[in-house]
């Protein structure tokens, strides 16, 4: 019984972290530029790209702490067998491998290259 609950909240941690990075790649956050940047599309306000990056930290956040409530309820109990501390072992690295491979490739995704780039205000 034990578990079903570690694989049924990983699978939920799973869908968080996805969540996660899905809204941090939408926002356009990435660390390919000088540092942190927010990539700048035309048809979004810095509101809509707050309100993205919020809720992508929020999903993060919530998938590490059902990652870390799944870890300790597959391995308490009357001694745990080596196949469930296997499983819950192989559950959460899977997880973390499923959440953290699109999160890497969304912070390394490089701005695009403007073909018309517009010259600089009070330049022009």
């Amino acid at each position: 019984m034990r578990i079903v609950g570690v694989v049924s909240l990983a699978i939920l941690a799973t869908l968080f972290g996805l969540l996660g990075d899905l809204m941090l790649g939408v926002s356009g956050l990435t660390l390919a530029g000088p540092g942190l940047t927010v990539i700048e599309y035309s048809d979004s306000d810095d509101g809509e790209r707050a309100i993205g990056i919020g809720m992508g930290i929020i999903a993060l956040v919530v998938w590490v702490v059902l990652l870390l409530a799944a870890m300790p309820m597959g391995l308490r109990g009357e001694r745990p067998t080596r196949a469930r501390k296997a499983t819950v072992w192989i559950v959460v690295g899977l997880s973390t491998i499923l959440v953290l491979g699109p999160l890497i490739v969304v912070l390394a995704t490089q701005p695009p290259i403007s073909e018309y780039p517009l010259p600089e205000w009070n330049r022009a």
